[in-house]
């Protein structure tokens, strides 16, 4: 990683409009290019501990930096972030229908997260129903990932109320009012350009690996 990444992107959180940005479109190619160069390394790695990967092309799990504004009232036409979703190729066009690694860098907000975000309502039951009836199981790998990650009941979109179809009283009662089940890390800028950021970034994915598993599992049968 390099701090010209954070500079473009601190530069177009100033100026997100198409005219600047057609201005330092090589500054943008630049900084792409440097984050693909580190997705490649990412997967490489990723790969010597889950080889169910089978990507093809590091470039094809960033997402592109230009923002659909069709039924948004931010009109803001460019993302201010890079992000990239590691998943087998067969489910990049689908990636929120299975379990992912994912890089988020952006200017003072970067994170690394593992999970299933924004499921479809089939692959939401399926993952509830497994929560709720393998939850020892379950809840051994989430506390395992405390340490690094920190708790998946972090996120704010959840159900005031245990879904219907399951027990209030269940043990497992907090995880069934989740919509999203992944864990993150955030990284300051200073982080990232750490020259231990990619060996931080495999530690955390390797340990997360069991719960992947897990979740693979479920969403696949």
């Amino acid at each position: 990683m390099n701090k010209e990444i954070f500079e473009f992107l601190y530069d177009l959180e100033r100026n997100n409009n198409r005219e600047w940005f057609a201005q330092n479109k090589k500054r943008y190619e630049e900084a792409k290019r440097t984050v693909e160069e580190f997705a490649t390394k990412l997967i490489l790695n990723i790969n010597s501990f889950d080889p169910s990967l089978n990507i093809s092309d590091a470039s094809k799990t960033l997402f592109r930096i230009y923002r659909d504004v069709r039924f948004s009232a931010n009109k803001d036409p460019y993302k201010t972030n890079f992000g990239s979703v590691i998943v087998p190729d067969r489910y990049r066009r689908t990636p929120c229908a299975y379990p992912a690694y994912y890089l988020h860098l952006q200017n003072n907000g970067s994170l690394a997260s593992m999970g299933v975000y924004m499921p479809d309502a089939q692959t939401l039951k399926k993952i509830r129903r497994a929560i709720d009836e393998d939850f020892e199981v379950f809840a051994d790998m989430a506390k395992k990932l405390e340490s690094s990650f920190g708790t998946m009941l972090r996120d704010e979109d959840s159900l005031k109320r245990v879904p219907q179809g399951f027990d209030k009283n269940s043990p497992a009662a907090e995880y069934l009012k989740l919509k999203n089940f992944y864990v993150y890390q955030e990284f300051s800028n200073k982080e990232v350009l750490g020259k231990d950021f990619l060996e931080q970034i495999i530690s955390l994915y390797r340990s997360s690996y069991e719960l992947k598993e897990w979740f693979v599992k479920v969403v696949s049968e």
